[in-house]
């Protein structure tokens, strides 16, 4: 086997042409063996950032006395070589030293790229991360040396994962990318030579049908839902009941199993209203235990009655739960035979027809192979299909996961049977739901699948909305429609012309099956749909360069501001002569638009009845391109909408991120979803039930009957069984300037956290409403807390949340900074987290088009929409503290306005009772330890 060389770098940034080297680790090895290290400190000339110490433990003092970098590149070429150089995202090594000039002609492997495809499932990408997946025993210390001998473990394990592949998976990604710069393919095609010289034999590439995806074996699956009683029958509401009380079923069946009459109340109500067919509004405090609440008289009902109920949830967390856990310990419990199943978009799955297509076309770009790799890797480890099963990065993979899904509305389960044979991961979802009793999906195909004629979801008459105070906003933005000028370069991209994209492919296809004359007409037809997307394209180009001159205009010819720029689309704007330039470029796009699809409609039309029964590749080209066609007309339809004919139920805005005008995005959004609720729920199905541990704001329901148009609907409300009283401290900041105090508040806040964490020892979550306001104090208290053994973290732009909350709880002393993000669905329960800081009233911003939207449909806008909405979300930051009977803490309210405006007493009378304290800053640290018992 060859000596490899693993490479890792410490620097003060991640911009290689601002920042610099500190410090270089390389270790050469042969298989396991290390045959030789080296590691080296490097002077960068510069301060290095406390960020940056606080990470990797070097500090200015340790780098005063190192060489310049330029003093020790001959050594580490000397150590390279011409070895392969390994790396964790060795990009960005080989980016700082070919910034100096060095190792510029090495062949290099990224473990990362190898990780991502031998490992599909696996969570995060990390070298650290993928040193504890792999049973690695060395550290992630962020220190050159150490970090390159753990890629070396790392790579030496993907390694003996890659010996254990098919052999055929091996041959086709090292066919595949021989025509790409891809960081794998030197390993697998080292791998390829070494199964090679155990004389394996190369066989035929497998096919992803039978043999790859589960295929459709239950018996269940076969059989869809059958109606017991011509009408529903009631339930013994009792007997339902008596499952919970003491003694009763569960109590025998879980250990250490509590009764809580709120629970009991809940089930009752949820019950009756399956019975009798109304709807129900249930409100049901933190540890009230509502999903037995409502899946016991749920799975009764529809067992009964052979009648399918419907359960949608707002996070993958809570569907996985009832799916993997509440549902399976119910029915154990019961002893009934249910059959209970996940629903979720079309995009959701992968499509084995499509899969196929790539493989036979071979992937355009690195993350095509990478996401086809992976898959390949992923259905010969047994996958099912299902996206949430592997790991996808960034939009590109995304988008690249999307051209692979069955979301293709061409496709009927008919077709599906007759290509796969059943054995489409869409098509065993959808005959496992039609077979289900319960059926769990989430808010965002909810009413996106009602208001599309329920293609996804089958038809039921009971439907319970677990999270429910997130339904407008999921079903805002599944109905949303947002396109970016990069994505529609991508579709026309994706169609292509006579010798590129989908009508290329097809133009090769079609040479061996038509007749020469035929094929001539179709090449010229071809040619003209070619001129046609061409000039789209260059239209697109005048267009948004007319809507930059729009954003312009509207920030008076000022630069793009850090946050970016948003503007609604209003009638004054529309009639300014900045937009009637949109206006005259968008009409040139979309006449060309509109004749490139009549044109290539009416192409696949005559094809169709020119070939008749055609191939199954040709009639996957078809559909495929009927794809991109009806991609490309909705966002006809949507653009000409905003452009020039808006519809008074949606709200329009353009905006643009940074000064980067590539960056302009349109939107559109509905402003009110209760219209589409009362049509499409309320007003067809059967029994309806909303519940969540926050659904009321000021003591009442109304505000949430409002925005669902709820107004028939019973409601309950269940206080929470945990003792507030005595588990939780309320603390008002009272002599806090307020937050529009602009410098001083933010000195205040930052001092306040620092003094508050130092007497705590961290185990605190601090919630702001802005990111901007969380990056300035980061930066402020880092150092101070660090000097205090105290970690801080911090959520980011793209990091992960898990893994944020992960590092927070494995830390004894850290401090946790969130955004919106983690105003919910935060669950640290026990002495991890023990204070938790609001440092402001989570109120909307008011510029925000959608917010800005609905609030002009009000008479109050403040005290009827703003108000409210900061209501619950203000709740929903209260409730990331106690989570279970025994958990203890305080939390602290920096935002003064609580106490001093009229509607703060509507916040503080939200929360339930506990000991409540108004004091100073100076008292705060004391009063929080004697609390804490410290």
């Amino acid at each position: 086997m060859t000596s490899l060389v693993a490479l890792d770098l410490e620097t003060t940034g991640t911009d290689p042409t601002r920042d610099a080297i500190i410090e270089i680790g390389v270790v050469r090895f042969n298989g396991p063996r290390v045959e030789e290290t080296w590691s080296t400190l490097v002077n960068p000339g510069r301060p290095i950032p406390p960020a940056i110490t606080q990470l990797t433990g070097i500090n200015d003092l340790m780098v005063r006395d190192a060489p310049p970098i330029h003093a020790v590149l001959p050594r580490l070429e000397s150590f390279v070589g011409d070895s392969v150089v390994v790396g964790h995202n060795i990009g960005f090594d080989l980016g700082f030293l070919r910034r100096q000039r060095a190792l510029t002609l090495v062949e290099a492997v990224d473990t990362y790229e190898l990780a991502a495809i031998l490992m599909p499932s696996a969570s995060r990408y990390n070298l650290g991360s993928l040193g504890q997946l792999l049973g690695i025993p060395l550290p992630n210390s962020h220190r050159a040396l150490d970090d390159a001998r753990l890629t070396h473990a790392v790579y030496h394990r993907l390694y003996e994962k890659a010996l254990s592949l098919p052999i055929e998976i091996v041959q086709e990604l090292v066919g595949l990318s021989e025509s790409l710069d891809w960081m794998g393919y030197w390993f697998f095609s080292e791998v390829l030579r070494q199964r090679a010289r155990e004389g394996i034999q190369a066989r035929q590439v497998p096919r992803p049908s039978r043999g790859w995806f589960q295929t459709a074996d239950s018996e269940w699956m076969a059989r869809p839902l059958e109606l017991r009683t011509p009408a529903p029958v009631a339930l013994d509401i009792d007997e339902a009941a008596a499952l919970l009380e003491p003694g009763g079923v569960f109590s025998q069946y879980m250990s250490g199993f509590e009764y809580r009459s709120e629970q009991v109340a809940m089930l009752r109500a949820v019950a009756q209203a399956l019975s009798e067919g109304y709807h129900l509004l249930v409100e049901a405090g933190t540890g009230t235990g509502k999903s037995f609440a409502y899946l016991i008289p749920a799975a009764l009902w529809a067992w009964k009655n052979g009648r399918r109920v419907v359960i949608s949830t707002n996070t993958i967390t809570l569907q996985e739960q009832l799916i993997k856990k509440d549902i399976p310990d119910l029915l154990a419990a019961l002893g009934l035979e249910i059959r209970a199943t996940v629903m979720k978009g079309r995009g959701n799955y992968l499509c084995p027809r499509r899969l196929e297509a790539l493989r036979q076309r071979g992937p355009q770009s690195v993350e095509e192979l990478r996401i086809l790799g992976k898959i390949l890797v992923w259905l010969w480890e047994g996958g099912s299909g299902d996206r949430n099963e592997i790991t996808l990065h960034g939009p590109v993979e995304r988008e690249v996961w999307q051209r692979l899904s069955a979301e293709d509305e061409e496709c009927k389960a008919e077709t599906c049977l007759k290509r796969t044979g059943g054995a489409c991961p869409f098509y065993r979802s959808r005959q496992a739901a039609l077979a289900s009793h319960l059926v769990v999906v989430n808010h965002a195909l909810l009413l996106a699948d009602v208001v599309a004629g329920n293609r996804v979801i089958p038809d039921y008459e009971a439907l319970i909305v677990d999270e429910a105070h997130h339904l407008e906003e999921a079903t805002t933005n599944a109905l949303s429609y947002r396109v970016t000028r990069e994505d529609l370069a991508r579709m026309l991209r994706e169609l292509g012309g006579t010798s590129s994209g989908i009508l290329g492919h097809l133009l090769v296809q079609l040479r061996g099956i038509l007749r020469p004359s035929d094929f001539a007409a179709v090449n010229r037809e071809m040619q003209v749909l070619t001129d046609l997307a061409f000039q789209v394209e260059q239209g697109l180009v005048q267009f948004f360069n007319a809507l930059e001159m729009f954003l312009e205009y509207e920030r008076e010819g000022q630069p793009v501001g850090m946050y970016g720029q948003q503007v609604r689309l209003l009638p004054a704007n529309r009639h300014q002569p900045a937009w009637e330039a949109v206006e005259l470029a968008w009409g040139a796009v979309h006449e060309r638009l509109v004749a490139l699809l009549a044109r290539s409609e009416q192409l696949t039309r005559a094809l169709g009845e020119v070939l008749g029964l055609t191939p199954e590749e040709l009639e996957d080209a078809l559909g495929t391109l009927n794809g991109v066609l009806r991609r490309l007309n909705e966002a006809d339809h949507y653009l000409t909408t905003l452009v020039s004919q808006p519809d008074p139920a949606y709200v329009y805005w353009v905006e643009t991120t940074g000064s980067n005008i590539s960056r302009v995005a349109l939107q559109i959004a509905p402003i009110h979803i209760g219209t589409l609720m009362e049509k499409y729920l309320w007003n067809e199905k059967r029994s309806v039930v909303l519940t969540s541990a926050t659904l009321t704001t000021q003591g009442n329901f109304d505000y949430l009957r409002s925005r669902l148009n709820a107004y028939t609907a019973d409601e309950l409300a269940l206080d929470s069984p945990f003792d507030y009283q005595n588990s939780t401290l309320l603390y008002v900041v009272n002599d806090i300037p307020e937050p529009n105090g602009g410098g001083d508040y933010q000195r205040k806040v930052e001092q306040t956290l620092v003094r508050l964490a130092k007497a705590t020892g961290g185990r605190m979550l601090v919630l702001f409403t802005s990111y901007a306001q969380l990056r300035r104090t980061s930066e402020a208290i880092t150092a101070r807390l660090l000097e205090a053994d105290i970690q801080v973290y911090e959520q980011g732009e793209g990091a992960s949340s898990n893994l944020l909350l992960e590092s927070f709880r494995e830390s004894e002393r850290a401090v946790l900074l969130g955004t919106r993000a983690f105003w919910e669905g935060v669950d640290i329960p026990g002495e991890a987290l023990s204070v938790l800081v609001i440092v402001r009233l989570p109120f909307d911003v008011p510029s925000d088009p959608i917010v800005a939207a609905r609030a002009e449909t009000f008479d109050d806008p403040f005290n009827e929409y703003q108000l409210p909405e900061a209501i619950l979300r203000f709740r929903q930051g209260f409730g990331r503290l106690i989570r279970t009977q025994t958990d203890r803490g305080a939390v602290v309210i920096l935002d003064r306005r609580v106490i001093t405006k009229g509607y703060g007493k509507a916040f503080l009378d939200s929360l339930p009772q506990c000991t409540m304290r108004i004091a100073s800053m100076q008292e705060l640290p004391a009063a929080v330890v004697r609390w804490l018992n410290l």
